[in-house]
């Protein structure tokens, strides 16, 4: 538990580190960048440090996904946050976890508990409350058909679970000797992702305040990161992911709160309760 503990609180430091960027005006790309390299020298220095970086041609091509999928998830999760409230933006985020417990119980066999069939069918609920006036800005929503604002949610959550469901497959594939190669390539890739986009979009380098944060996040992901690898190997998937997500989402929701005072509207609330209500029931045994 302690493990499970030590990466929620490093969740919880990167989701406010983004909340915190969005609402300085930092560019995505220029924070995503800084993130990343904080990460990848961070887990470099993990690696060599601890071990678990025996290279095989599996850990690369699962670094080679996870990174990619992070790439596109991360760059839609700021998208959405430039014009969405933060409460209604995270619970999106945490409801990701869903691929990974779908996976773990079709592909790899887990038996889920009734508890977690419940969880699971109330889902789509969950979305539907979550999605009323996403967006703060009521012009931006009018002006915008569906699809453009769904869209980026779509890639997040997508982008995002199947970006988690690789944390599972290191233990699936009995990559323990390669779980800190795992995260320094997954973070690799992700950096190189930036960068080339930075390249060819014309990017000006970072400021100031895309430095703070984006090292604050990156900081709090080595953290979340470095204990997750450890606990997806000594728990089930089926109950590491709701666990990490619950508690990520509530702490998040919670310290937001009391630093921006964002207002959401009742059937939101309604959403977000109804969502940690899921993730707990997923997560019984």
């Amino acid at each position: 538990m302690a493990f499970l503990l030590l990466s929620i609180i490093g969740a919880v430091i990167a989701s406010v580190a983004y909340k915190a960027s969005s609402e300085s005006g930092c560019r995505r790309l220029q924070h995503l960048l800084v993130e990343r390299f904080i990460t990848t020298v961070g887990f470099i220095c993990i690696g060599f440090a601890l071990g678990g970086m025996q290279v095989n041609f599996e850990v690369v091509c699962l670094g080679l996904v996870a990174g990619l999928c992070l790439f596109v998830a991360r760059v839609a999760l700021l998208k959405m946050l430039e014009t969405g409230q933060a409460p209604v933006i995270f619970t999106f985020w945490n409801m990701s976890l869903v691929i990974p417990v779908l996976l773990s119980i079709f592909l790899w066999h887990e038996k889920p508990a009734t508890w977690r069939i419940i969880g699971l069918i109330l889902v789509p609920m969950c979305f539907l409350l979550l999605g009323e006036h996403v967006t703060r800005n009521k012009n931006w929503h009018q002006e915008h058909p569906l699809w453009k604002r769904l869209f980026p949610i779509l890639l997040c959550v997508l982008g995002e679970g199947v970006f988690s469901t690789c944390f599972k497959m290191v233990h699936v594939y009995h990559l323990v000797e390669s779980r800190n190669l795992f995260l320094v390539l997954f973070n690799l890739f992700t950096l190189v992702a930036l960068v080339l986009t930075t390249c060819i979009q014309r990017e000006v380098p970072p400021r100031r305040w895309e430095y703070t944060y984006g090292a604050l996040s990156g900081l709090g992901f080595i953290i979340a990161g470095a204990f997750g690898i450890i606990a997806v190997l000594r728990v089930p998937g089926t109950v590491f992911f709701p666990v990490v997500a619950a508690g990520s989402l509530v702490m998040t929701l919670f310290v937001t709160h009391l630093i921006w005072r964002q207002k959401i509207s009742m059937t939101q609330k309604i959403g977000i309760g109804l969502s940690i209500v899921v993730i707990v029931l997923i997560s019984m045994v």
